[in-house]
């Protein structure tokens, strides 16, 4: 194992290294000012045993290294926070027994090779901040073991596939500010009985609300606002008790008024914002619980109109 990680070292890390390291387990040079390209087939010239090869917050130039298909026992590859570019390498999708793939805020281009179903031990993988474009593949239902799926900031197109609903183990989804259209009512939440956060913001999807996301019980965050979505509000989503975060805002939601016998409710919220639909002025406090731990409530934009009520 070799961990300089959180110092302030620089200059290029030459392959020669690797060369003669054939007992390394791990390569951690993160949070330094190394500069350079990452060295090429590492895994070529390395111990066979490397698991983890963590080169983020540097300042690394272009392309990701070959040869990484080649590390038969390599768990992770981190490399976010730096400055390269290009393509994915068409080898990372060989190493399959990869766990997690790290590579946010870069320069990446092109889109996700339908080989990422070859990848199905993966747990992690966050790829936001970068250029990537493209559809999702249908594949990526086959990783069933996936927990973070972070693709947020990036130019992906097209619709989401519905196998995405097999990767049953997700904690975390997001795939706020690309181009994705469709209808979201089309995908059945039911069996993501682990998510905790959704993030499908800024994007181009349509339909309603899925009912099936209220089955998600351990949703804490869900933000969809600036799409083009429609209807109502349902009084399932009281089912959410651990909701802390709702964001609605900029979609054309309708019927705002019944939702607002619903979400008002909540005892602890702190930020709310509303712009649209009458209210009714003479709504009273019932005595029911409704969220326990909303905090943040956000419907600016979706039309509603009349004057605040005194509640």
């Amino acid at each position: 194992m070799l961990d300089l990680s959180s110092n302030h070292l620089l200059g290029a890390i030459l392959s020669s290294f690797f060369q003669q390291a054939w007992n390394l387990t791990s390569f951690n040079v993160s949070n330094n000012t190394f500069s350079g390209s990452i060295p090429s087939s590492i895994c070529l010239h390395s111990s066979p045993l490397i698991r983890l090869l963590d080169f983020s917050f540097n300042e690394f130039t272009g392309n990701i290294s070959q040869g990484l298909g080649e590390c038969s026992k390599l768990q992770a590859f981190r490399a976010g926070y730096n400055n390269l570019l290009g393509l994915l390498s068409d080898d990372i999708y060989n190493a399959i027994t990869l766990e997690e793939i790290a590579l946010p805020r870069n320069s990446l281009h092109g889109a996700i090779s339908e080989r990422i179903a070859n990848l199905t031990n993966l747990s992690i993988l966050d790829l936001n901040t970068n250029g990537l474009t493209g559809m999702l593949h249908k594949g990526i239902g086959k990783l069933s073991k996936l927990k973070l799926l972070l693709l947020q900031f990036n130019n992906l197109e097209g619709f989401l596939p519905p196998s995405l609903m097999n990767c049953t183990s997700l904690t975390e989804l997001n795939m706020g500010f690309n181009n994705l259209e469709g209808n979201i009512s089309k995908l059945n939440f039911s069996r993501l009985n682990k998510l905790s956060k959704l993030d499908f913001g800024k994007n181009h999807l349509t339909g309603i609300i899925p009912i099936s996301l209220y089955s998600c019980k351990y949703l804490k965050a869900i933000r969809l606002s600036i799409n083009d979505l429609e209807g109502e509000i349902q009084p399932d989503i009281l089912s959410l008790k651990f909701l802390s975060f709702l964001s609605l805002g900029y979609n054309r939601m309708t019927n705002i008024t019944k939702a607002m016998k619903i979400l008002m409710h909540s005892k602890n919220l702190v930020s709310s914002s509303f712009v649209g639909e009458e209210f009714p002025a003479n709504l009273g406090m019932v005595d029911f619980e409704g969220f326990q731990n909303l905090r943040m409530l956000a419907l600016g934009t979706c039309e509603l109109t009349g004057q605040l009520p005194v509640w």
